[in-house]
């Protein structure tokens, strides 16, 4: 985790998106798709790599590379962005397969609700456990309370692949306007305009970040028209046994997420103490 002041930065980076399930027409080898995944793979291995660097700061400042300033500094806005964009994918497929069986609008944001329910749920769970922790700086609204929120708008828009494009990139523009603004309105935090002085181990205000999601979402509706894969995607094969590595961190994303930093914060704190002691560094 990583503090902030004023601007989304997160120590978690963030996280994972709404499972797809393949509903009872769609083939049972288009159920997931292995580069779906395997892009969450890769943002878990962005965050891990990020989140091993702030723990070493963490236990011994100075050892390592600074994780706030240079391409350090950069990563944990590229890994968020990387969930929010998959989780948007995620929700244009399953919404394409969920019409694609004739569900109505009503019936698919019920679903697509509670996929954002069990989000929001472990967001809670990461405010409990971080008000524990860091009293001051406790997460109330970190990557997953962004996401589940940002799910229940684009469930909303997706149906309107260029109505959800422009409003993603609407959100993006908004947050960039009022970036370091600060505000004492109920629910200014949630959008960007956090009270003077806020601080966080995690935050990701809707804007801009409502709108990676929802890009990836139009993105989504672009390469998987009716829940299926399009245009160049059709020459991807189905996942061999080759890929299993690259895409079960990904298909299992939102615990990862939960129970990485429990294990990599006693790790790293175990491994600098012990070089310490040896005088490895």
């Amino acid at each position: 985790m990583r503090p902030v002041a004023l601007r989304g930065r997160r120590a978690a980076g963030p996280a994972p998106g709404a499972r797809i399930d393949a509903p009872a027409s769609v083939p049972a080898a288009a159920g997931r798709y292995w580069e779906i995944d395997a892009a969450r793979t890769l943002a878990i291995a962005m965050m891990v790599a990020y989140h091993i660097v702030y723990d070493i700061d963490l236990a011994a400042p100075g050892l390592g590379p600074d994780p706030f300033r240079g391409s350090w500094g950069l990563l944990p806005e590229a890994t968020g962005s990387l969930f929010l964009a998959v989780a948007g994918m995620s929700l244009s497929i399953s919404d394409a397969r969920l019409r694609a069986r004739g569900v109505g609008a009503w019936e698919r944001w019920r679903s697509h609700a509670r996929r954002a329910a069990i989000v929001l749920a472990a967001g809670m769970l990461v405010t409990a456990a971080t008000w524990v922790v860091f009293p001051d700086r406790f997460v109330r609204f970190g990557i997953l309370h962004a996401i589940g929120v940002s799910i229940l708008v684009g469930a909303a828009l997706v149906r309107f692949p260029a109505l959800t494009a422009i409003a993603g990139g609407a959100a993006i523009a908004a947050g960039l306007a009022v970036a370091g603004g600060t505000s004492d309105a109920p629910g200014g935090l949630v959008v960007g305009l956090p009270p003077a002085g806020f601080s966080s181990v995690d935050y990701w205000p809707l804007l801009p970040w409502m709108g990676a999601l929802l890009l990836g979402a139009a993105l989504g509706s672009l390469l998987y028209p009716g829940g299926r894969r399009a245009g160049p995607l059709t020459r991807i094969p189905p996942g061999p046994r080759a890929t299993r590595p690259l895409t079960a961190p990904g298909r299992h994303s939102l615990p990862v997420y939960l129970v990485h930093q429990l294990i990599l914060v006693p790790v790293v704190w175990a491994v600098v103490r012990v070089g310490q002691a040896v005088g490895a560094w």
